[in-house]
């Protein structure tokens, strides 16, 4: 059997977005705050439910809390 779910991490579901200026803007925070939770690939839980309810109303597939929340448990570089 193969596995072919493949684990996001946040860098890649905050890569989603058009732009990261349209992801800071969605999360109302600053550019400067949206760049640094893509280079650490770290969305605080805080975050998540704009995230998932500003991806639905984009049209974003994929983000989701329980996407999330298996990007946030993924250790640092493991394979998914």
């Amino acid at each position: 059997m193969i596995c072919t779910h493949v684990v996001m991490s946040h860098t890649d579901l905050i890569n989603l977005w058009p732009s990261l200026s349209d992801f800071a803007s969605d999360l109302s925070v600053k550019y400067g705050t949206a760049k640094a939770m893509r280079r650490r690939s770290s969305i605080p839980p805080g975050y998540w439910a704009a995230m998932v309810a500003k991806a639905k109303a984009r049209k974003i597939k994929g983000v989701t809390e329980e996407a999330l929340a298996l990007a946030a448990a993924k250790p640092e570089g493991a394979a998914a």
